[in-house]
């Protein structure tokens, strides 16, 4: 996994802080939530500021977790006490390979949800598991939180096993030293052992 280092605007677990405001394509995690914005803004070494973040992850109403993917804004004044785990800016240079590999929407065996859906999560009290019922079929717009990462893809595939292929990939994720490292890759078989969810977001919510 190739990557520089001064991508990292701000991870927990290395005291890494970069003050700034920045913009670009930057993928934050905090919790078991991912959120995918354009701008983020670090001062004093003790607060970040996310406008118009769009947060994907898993909400719990009457005892039932359903996937969500909604525009918030997120302020932090006490990094001591913040729930973020990391932010990072994706170079231009992957976004651009991400950008020019993309599967065209236009393609007849493509399944492109309306609305932002579960399709898989590993919980201790509470499972979701749709991966037997769309195998061969190909999904756009995949999000997946995995064992050390965030996976974003164009496209995700099941295959014959009932293991996820990820296509035209960002991959965020801590190397075995617990640094963070981004690449893209062309796809990624993952078990699904090593994943805790994948949603899949909603073409309503990615054209707001």
């Amino acid at each position: 996994m190739k990557a520089t280092s001064d991508f990292v605007l701000y991870d927990s677990l290395n005291k890494k802080i970069s003050n700034g405001t920045y913009t670009g394509s930057i993928i934050s995690k905090y919790e078991d939530k991912i959120i995918f914005s354009d701008n983020i803004s670090i001062s004093n070494s003790s607060e970040i500021s996310i406008s118009q973040g769009l947060v994907v992850g898993f909400d719990e109403e009457n005892e039932k977790l359903t996937a969500f993917s909604r525009k918030s804004d997120f302020f932090w004044n006490n990094l001591e006490e913040t729930p973020l785990e990391y932010s990072v800016l994706i170079s231009d240079s992957v976004v651009d390979e991400y950008n020019r590999e993309q599967f065209t929407d236009d393609f007849p065996f493509t399944i492109n949800l309306l609305h932002t859906a579960g399709l898989y999560l590993n919980h201790t009290d509470k499972e979701i598991n749709h991966l037997d019922f769309f195998k061969d079929e190909i999904l756009k717009n995949p999000v997946s939180l995995i064992e050390n990462g965030i996976i974003m893809a164009d496209r995700v595939v099941i295959n014959q096993m009932g293991d996820p292929v990820f296509y035209d990939s960002i991959i965020v994720g801590r190397d075995d030293k617990d640094e963070i490292k981004v690449s893209y890759e062309t796809f990624v078989n993952v078990d699904d052992k090593n994943i805790l969810y994948i949603i899949i977001l909603g073409i309503e919510e990615l054209k707001e």
